[in-house]
């Protein structure tokens, strides 16, 4: 059967859109069904007629647009396949062998970020701490506006690649070669340098920038400081400042996520005989009791005495282990005549935790 056939059957034609076409045979199928004609043996034929109609034409329709979504493809990549410029791939070019088409002019971008590397005690990394950096900048001359040119003068035609920023050679490919090192693919140098900032555009100059650090910051946190970096390129936007923190080593506190550890010597005789011993905190000191029988490894810990904590992470507590140093060749007799003789143990609390 035709395909015009199949239109004349649901009463539209091939110009009416797809739900012209879906509404005509849900009005026909439903007209024709054989449930609501019983009485009618013919009913069914026409029900059958209808829905043939409506799925080859729904096929023809599907099988159409594939065949114009795939022409556009083709030209679309014929397109790009005919293009005299390699579009993305010109970046690759100049990425890895620092080369562009003919013609190509380079465009502006951002200035450098700037690191300043940052060392900080351990505990000022766990309390917070203020401080002030001093930066060596590099700001635009003031007496030729970041031109590097003198009063009057003007930019001369680069003659290392004749002004066009980039030094070409043969026909073909071979006409792509690398920026120009004289003038940096600008295709302009200064031939009269200004006399303050001697051709650069720039002077050194010192900056001091203060800065926060909340507590808790960890060893190799950052900070960047917006606008504080290199000049840009052809007037890009300028770059950051990063600063990065080291934080020093303690020589009795290391740290485990926002825990504190710490290693406690005491003696065999502290730990046998039970002793009130001193431990040093980011606070001062806290006396703490041991009791008898103190074993090497035995661990406690001081609450919250750690790093404070965030909206994702709870404060740290200071774990404590205990190291019993036990002197070599060790007899019993020292502490049998340590009780005879009723010495106390130094340093002892009682119950309430005084001396």
């Amino acid at each position: 059967m035709a395909a015009l056939d199949y239109y004349r059957i649901l009463g539209v034609t091939p110009s009416s859109t797809m739900e012209e076409v879906r509404r005509r045979y849900r009005l026909l199928a439903r007209r024709h069904h054989p449930d609501h004609n019983p009485n009618d043996p013919e009913a069914a034929a026409r029900f059958r007629l209808v829905v043939d109609a409506f799925e080859a034409i729904l096929a023809a329709r599907d099988r159409a647009q594939s065949q114009t979504k795939a022409r556009i493809r083709t030209r679309k990549n014929a397109a790009q396949y005919r293009r005299p410029r390699f579009s993305g791939a010109e970046h690759l070019f100049e990425e890895f062998f620092g080369i562009l088409q003919d013609g190509a002019k380079q465009s502006w971008s951002a200035g450098a970020d700037f690191r300043y590397d940052l060392e900080i005690p351990f505990v000022s990394a766990i309390k917070g701490m203020g401080t002030v950096i001093e930066v060596d900048q590099h700001p635009s001359c003031r007496m030729c506006g970041g031109t590097g040119l003198s009063p009057g003068a003007d930019y001369q035609a680069c003659p290392d690649c004749q002004g066009r920023g980039r030094r070409f050679g043969g026909p073909g490919l071979l006409r792509f070669g690398p920026v120009c090192e004289r003038c940096r693919g600008l295709g302009k140098i200064v031939a009269e340098p200004c006399g303050q900032c001697r051709g650069l555009g720039t002077y050194s100059q010192k900056k001091e920038y203060y800065l926060r650090i909340p507590p808790g910051t960890r060893d190799g946190a950052r900070f960047r400081i917006d606008g504080e970096g290199g000049e840009g390129f052809q007037n890009g936007p300028r770059g950051n400042l990063l600063v990065v923190i080291h934080v020093a080593p303690h020589d009795f506190f290391t740290r485990v996520g926002n825990d504190i550890h710490c290693k406690v010597e005491v003696s065999f005789a502290e730990a046998a005989l039970g002793s009130a011993i001193r431990i040093p905190t980011l606070d001062g000191f806290q006396m703490v009791n041991l009791p008898q029988g103190t074993q090497t490894g035995w661990t406690f810990r001081f609450l919250g005495a750690g790093a404070p904590g965030t909206p994702q992470e709870s404060p740290g507590d200071q774990v404590n282990e205990v190291i019993v140093t036990t002197p070599p060749n060790l007899s019993p007799r020292p502490r049998s005549l340590r009780e005879e003789l009723g010495c106390p143990v130094r340093g002892q609390l009682d119950r309430a935790g005084h001396e």
